[in-house]
């Protein structure tokens, strides 16, 4: 049996077309779209980027720098945003794949797909920032739609704040999606697929907890 990818239908109609991926012997379409999805995540990171998220440490120092100085700093954020979502695409679809088939008796390609639906819901989340920056002048960690604010009520400690502001609705969703569409290609066990899912994206929160805090300590840094 042959399965053509597709995205759209493989979120709006899971079930179904998890049923025939799981049964496929040949698959199709996937180089297509991971070129496209290469494509959509620098682009997006750059758009983000582009609008400012991200370059208040800057902003902020601006005129602590000539004008070319700036625009350089500026224009080395953008290579750095770009080469930073090379490597979250790298790291979405293969890594967390072979992570998930060290662990289950599901072909490592399948898993990549599915790895695929939760790059773009990334995405979406991360496009959801602009507005909230925008016009809110709210940061990714204190969005609404995460845990963030709610964890600055009861501490001050930054690497808390972050972890908690990387853990939110659609994260949720994403483990949700994760667990529930391995179960259906693999024979473990629903408990140990839950399990190791949420442990993963435990250990994903912690190190993009870390990871916000060393940028702005970079920030300063080249300052």
């Amino acid at each position: 049996m042959t399965y053509s990818v597709n995205l759209i239908k493989l979120f709006i109609r899971r079930d179904d077309h998890l049923f025939k991926l799981n049964r496929a012997e040949r698959i199709t379409n996937v180089w297509t779209l991971l070129f496209i999805l290469l494509g959509l995540t620098i682009f997006t990171y750059i758009w983000t980027a582009w609008m400012g998220l991200g370059t208040d440490n800057i902003s902020a120092h601006m005129t602590d720098f000539n004008r070319i100085e700036y625009e350089f700093r500026k224009a080395w954020f953008l290579v750095g945003r770009a080469a930073y979502a090379l490597v979250l695409f790298l790291f979405i679809l293969f890594i967390s794949s072979f992570i998930f088939w060290l662990f289950n008796n599901t072909p490592y390609k399948k898993l990549i797909i599915v790895q695929m639906n939760v790059l773009l819901i990334m995405l979406l989340e991360r496009i959801t920032w602009i507005p909230l920056m925008t016009y809110a002048g709210l940061d990714w960690y204190v969005s609404p739609l995460s845990f963030g604010p709610i964890a600055s009520y009861f501490t001050t400690i930054d690497w808390v704040i972050y972890f908690f502001g990387a853990l939110s609705l659609f994260q949720l969703f994403i483990i949700w999606y994760q667990a529930t569409s391995i179960s259906k290609l693999s024979d473990t066990k629903k408990g140990w697929i839950w399990t190791g899912v949420i442990l993963w994206h435990v250990l994903l929160l912690a190190g993009t907890s870390l990871l916000a805090k060393f940028d702005l300590s970079l920030l300063y840094l080249i300052r």
